[in-house]
């Protein structure tokens, strides 16, 4: 109450409003992985809410080493690095399809050279220190070396999503960003499915994004330079021609062994392999390119001296003992063997040097870096797209059909029959399929959880099949469960209980005007019921306030059927 001490007129504000349910965050993305630097007293993870924040405090991506090719047809090309730390990239993808603050957790710096199973492991015992709802994000873990331990830290992501108790949630990667690579005879989604547990509790996209964004190379090291070489090509198309006359040079040298055997005939096709194997040297740039064309090469050697000749005329100062030509043969093919790749003019260089001793091959190989895109797998896409959905539209709306930002296309185009076994399987653990669309751009086509399959055996619908409906499930019971500890201590009567439902029920009705509750009516939609338990024996009210609620969540239209008929005019 007011003390008021001189004359006048005293104002108290009374709130009169009631108790009411606030929306805890859907979900705050948390990623997994490792950064350039970390802060100083870093020991919990760190939220930032844009990649400015991120690279004052982590850093930015590990520089890579440039390593050119001179590719017949295309030019100055630039090889794709092997990258390992693709935590940075992420970031910048995850914020570019809408994702807002998120936490980051360092595993380590790229001073160690390789992803670590131990450091990501560590690094997911650090969120038990984070207590508001989280998505998963492990986007170093496609890096890992061995494909086991992708999926063990996968498996123990979701061992940390199960817990009912929190409120979590995974989106994982497939290990390759195509379905043909085999392992241990299964394909990419099969390997997947054997390995990684059913759980309502994550989800996966495939396949792998090709991104606008550039890979980040050192100006400052020395470059790698290979001549011209066909692109995608192996030795034996590279030098088909050559393997083919070698191959026809065998063939007259054995028939010559089998008839007359004259040591000047056998000469002169030896001369011709030398002059063959003379070209490849010259035009060679790999020395792995070389195998079959000098296996076919020794062939030749082979085929001339196999065995013993009775009648072969053997040339004057030559040794008898020592095959003829053998010497100078093997000493052109050592030669080639041990001589130096053919180099590009930037090989051994750097392109900070270049800038001012050769312009013109500087801008060639500046251009070559800007057409080479970064491969992300998509979780972290995804992300992003969780959360523009959530702000936009609400937690209950399907994560699908809605387009991605900085992707230029999928690592692999996924047909409806290659989706229709990637969507619903036997084993239940759905894969979402990201497709490019004709005048649509890059969508994400599919919503379903590694839950994602309906239970037939118990004649019964899967109602945590959908991304969507666990997400919002799990908020939905946080938030209640936030506002019901107000009502901690009250006297446990029929008042109180009245309250309670009053603030529940008002928070389900306009959770159902926003569309996220299905049903015509309020009463299809929700229904709150709270009371207090009494004793068996003295029939008194206990200490205990019961609260039950239902709620009818939301499905998406994912199969929309069109049933057409036509009747003819009658004459």
């Amino acid at each position: 109450m007011p003390n008021p001490t001189t004359p006048g007129v005293s104002v108290e504000e009374i709130t009169k409003l009631p108790y009411s349910v606030n929306l805890v965050d859907t979900a705050v993305p948390t990623f997994i992985g490792y950064t350039e630097k970390i802060p100083a007293d870093y020991d919990e993870p760190l939220k930032i809410s844009s990649i400015l924040e991120y690279e004052k405090l982590f850093g930015k991506s590990k520089k890579e080493s440039i390593q050119l090719q001179d590719v017949e047809g295309k030019g100055l090309t630039v090889v794709a690095p092997s990258v390992q730390f693709l935590m940075y990239y992420s970031l910048q993808v995850y914020f570019a399809n809408g994702g807002g603050a998120c936490y980051i957790v360092s595993t380590g710096n790229y001073s160690s050279g390789e992803v670590k199973l131990s450091s990501l492991q560590e690094g997911l015992n650090m969120i038990e220190d984070i207590k508001e709802p989280i998505l998963i994000i492990l986007p170093d873990a496609v890096s890992l070396t061995a494909e086991n331990d992708f999926y063990i830290i996968c498996n123990q992501a979701i061992a940390k999503a199960n817990d009912d108790t929190k409120n979590r949630f995974v989106i994982l990667d497939t290990y390759y960003g195509d379905s043909a690579t085999q392992s241990n005879n299964l394909n990419t989604i099969e390997s997947f499915r054997a390995k990684i547990n059913t759980t309502n509790h994550a989800a996966a996209y495939f396949p792998h994004l090709k991104t606008i964004l550039n890979y980040s190379f050192d100006e400052d090291k020395t470059i790698l330079h290979t001549g011209l070489q066909k692109e995608s090509q192996d030795s034996a198309d590279f030098y088909a021609g050559e393997i083919a006359a070698l191959e026809v040079l065998k063939d007259l040298a054995i028939t010559e062994i089998e008839t007359s055997a004259n040591g000047f005939v056998l000469a002169d096709l030896l001369g011709q392999a030398i002059a063959i194997a003379d070209e490849i040297y010259e035009t060679a740039d790999s020395k792995a390119a070389l195998k079959e064309a000098i296996d076919e090469a020794k062939a030749v050697l082979d085929a001339i001296y196999d065995g013993t000749i009775d009648d072969f005329i053997i040339p004057e100062n030559l040794s008898t003992t020592e095959p003829i030509f053998s010497g100078e043969f093997d000493d052109l093919i050592n030669a080639i063997l041990n001589s130096k790749d053919e180099v590009g003019n930037a090989n051994g260089l750097t392109l900070k040097s270049l800038q001012s001793s050769d312009s013109l091959l500087y801008n060639q190989i500046k251009e070559a870096i800007k057409s080479l895109k970064v491969v992300l797998p998509p979780s972290s896409a995804m992300a992003g797209v969780y959360g523009r959905i959530d702000s936009t539209r609400g937690v209950w709306k399907a994560p699908a059909n809605v387009s991605l930002q900085y992707v230029i296309n999928p690592t692999e185009k996924v047909s409806d029959e290659e989706q229709s076994g990637m969507n619903i399987d036997d084993s239940g653990k759905s894969i979402n399929a990201i497709k490019a669309f004709t005048g649509k751009g890059i969508l994400v086509w599919g919503a379903r959880t590694l839950d994602g399959k309906d239970k037939k055996e118990d004649n019964k619908d899967n109602e945590w099949k959908y991304v969507h409906t666990r997400r919002y499930y799990n908020m939905i019971r946080q938030s209640i469960s936030e506002a019901l500890e107000k009502f901690i201590s009250e006297p446990n009567t029929p008042h109180t209980w009245l309250r309670a439902k009053t603030m529940l029920e008002n928070f389900l009705n306009q959770q159902w005007m926003d569309g996220a509750l299905a049903g015509v009516t309020p009463k299809e939609a929700y229904e709150v019921k709270v009371y207090g338990s009494k004793d068996l024996v003295t029939g008194l009210i206990t200490n205990t306030m019961n609260v039950e609620i239902k709620v009818a969540l939301v499905r998406p239209a994912e199969f929309i059927i069109l049933n057409f008929s036509h009747k003819l005019q009658q004459s």
